[in-house]
């Protein structure tokens, strides 16, 4: 069976579990947590790897460590998970489990670029524009590039719409050219 597969198989039964159980929300909060702490903390992943350690034992520690962070579905679901392949297969499984949350809750993925940070007020604004527009609660990640000009990038699943100055000066331009 491939990674792929196996993943998918632990996406199904974790998100088929926190459906029946009510904790859909808390169970994908933790599977981000982990995911993150996966993919930048050597240390986490070498004891998610370890063979030394028994699935038990995993559980109890990851329910002791990390408490709030944690969920005990999702440290049951690592007890599971042995070898060198662990973190790929948390990977994918915490992507699937995003994938299936978000159409769940009728959430958007939305990453935008602006030239400047942005202040409360103003994520919100556009959040609840976004929202409006979509018709989905957009879960939106700005990331400040201070060589836009001005503007904004977004990308609203796999939809780029750029509406930066530099985008426009390079569609007049384009069209200057071509006149």
């Amino acid at each position: 069976m491939t990674l792929k597969q196996t993943a998918k198989q632990y996406t199904t039964a974790l998100y088929t579990v926190a459906e029946k159980t009510g904790t859909l929300d808390e169970v994908f909060r933790a599977l981000m947590f982990i995911d993150q702490l996966a993919r930048t903390e050597s240390q986490f992943r070498s004891f998610l790897q370890s063979k030394r350690i028994t699935g038990e034992q995993k559980t109890s520690i990851l329910n002791t460590i990390l408490g709030d962070h944690g969920h005990p579905l999702v440290n049951e679901l690592l007890s599971h998970l042995k070898g060198t392949q662990v973190t790929k297969i948390l990977r994918f499984v915490a992507n699937l489990f995003d994938r299936w949350f978000k159409e769940g809750k009728n959430i958007v993925s939305v990453e935008g670029v602006v030239s400047c940070e942005f202040d409360e007020r103003q994520v919100s604004s556009l959040k609840l524009s976004l929202d409006d527009i979509l018709g989905k609660e957009a879960d939106l990640t700005l990331n400040v590039d201070q060589s836009l000009l001005g503007g904004i990038r977004l990308r609203i699943g796999n939809t780029l719409l750029d509406a930066s100055i530099q985008n426009q000066l390079q569609t007049l331009r384009a069209e200057l050219m071509h006149a």
